[in-house]
């Protein structure tokens, strides 16, 4: 299957192309590339404090960073998460299903995909109810003619 790239990765794939061995982007790590989504999210402002919880017996504890801080949300992003997000995206913009798995690979049925449609259709039926009450609003404001 190809994809096609939107003109600002292709612009990267150029860069790299001359430099290009076996691999046209240099291979990384899974522990580098989480490190540099990390950055991104970081350098991109999102830097936010945002506890880590973990559930024991029921009770909620908040799990802190090796030197003993609270979480950043930078720092719970991963390349996982990025995957996740795309594929949400590309279903709340109406791309189909069978689309979407096809991209990420999913197999039909499989129920890690169906939990992504679940997501993007709540999304969608929150933006369908917020349409209505605006057409709501529009008609109770607009003067009604009488005929």
């Amino acid at each position: 299957m190809k994809i096609p790239l939107p003109n600002y990765l292709l612009d990267i794939v150029h860069k790299y192309r001359h430099k290009a061995g076996k691999y046209i982007l240099p291979r990384l790590s899974s522990t580098n590339i989480n490190l540099q989504v990390k950055n991104l999210v970081k350098a991109a402002g999102w830097n936010y404090l945002l506890p880590k919880n973990i559930s024991r017996k029921g009770n909620m504890k908040e799990i802190k960073t090796r030197q003993g801080s609270t979480w950043r949300f930078y720092q719970h992003i991963t390349a996982h998460t990025m995957r996740r997000t795309a594929i949400t995206t590309l279903l709340v913009m109406g791309v189909s299903e069978v689309m979407v798995r096809r991209i990420s690979g999913h197999a039909p049925g499989s129920k890690e995909f169906y939990k992504y449609v679940g997501i993007a259709q709540e999304y969608l039926n929150h933006e369908v109810r917020n349409a209505y009450k605006k057409l709501v609003e529009l008609s109770s404001t607009s003067p009604s003619k009488s005929y």
